[in-house]
């Protein structure tokens, strides 16, 4: 597969964009969105473990999918009320085979029998960020995604396409308002804003298509 780079200027075109920078922050920004809004079911798939001990693990960079602890699912329980799954006296206290977590402070902790408190247990994530191999945020020159849906690469693409034209409508407006202020010769100032719109219009296209295409990958079994 092409590296993002060279799949997003085959959209926009190479001469018309060239600002690695920017491709890197809006492939991140765009994958961070698709990980934030598909079904932890669906990114299961696709799952990174991790151990937690009984100290926690940090989230920070981290979607929590699903905790178990032994092969027993853990249900989720507000950090608040830890106290009562800790209690041995509660009928809310906790066993290895019926485990909670909670998090707390970016970490997510166990808590497995009540007598022995918070406890070790195995977090199911994906990155915030995709990763290119499974710890490294894709970058512009990055070919390939770990733990992230590979049906959904060429999503992220239409959408760091949006705005990486967005960015470079920016530029161009800020370049028609020189030619303005500075009364430049009108012939450029009005190449530069018939630029500009078939640039609005691509963009339109593109945001058109991005929606369109994470709504049915979401929306897919």
């Amino acid at each position: 597969m092409a590296d993002f780079q060279t799949q997003i200027e085959d959209i926009i075109g190479t001469v018309s964009f060239n600002d690695n920078g920017f491709i890197t922050q809006a492939i991140q920004d765009i994958g961070a969105e698709i990980v934030s809004l598909t079904p932890a079911k669906k990114l299961m798939k696709v799952a990174k473990t991790a151990a937690i001990s009984d100290s926690g693990l940090s989230i920070a960079s981290k979607k929590i999918l699903s905790v178990e602890k032994s092969d027993y699912a853990a249900k989720e329980i507000l950090a608040t009320d830890k106290a009562r799954y800790k209690s041995t006296t509660s009928i809310y206290a906790g066993s290895d085979t019926s485990p909670v977590y909670y998090t707390e402070s970016q970490s997510v902790f166990v808590i497995g029998d009540a007598a022995t408190g918070e406890t070790s247990g195995t977090l199911h994530y994906v990155p915030l960020i995709p990763t290119s191999d499974g710890d490294a945020s894709i970058v512009y020159d990055s070919s390939s995604t770990e733990h992230f849906p590979k049906e959904a690469v060429h999503i992220l693409v239409l959408g760091a396409a949006a705005k990486c034209l967005q960015q470079l409508m920016s530029l161009k407006n800020e370049k028609l308002q020189v030619y303005i202020q500075t009364d430049e010769d009108s012939e450029l100032a009005q190449a530069e804003m018939l630029e500009i719109q078939a640039i609005q219009a691509q963009i339109t296209l593109l945001e058109g298509k991005y929606a369109s295409s994470l709504k049915a990958f979401i929306e897919s079994n």
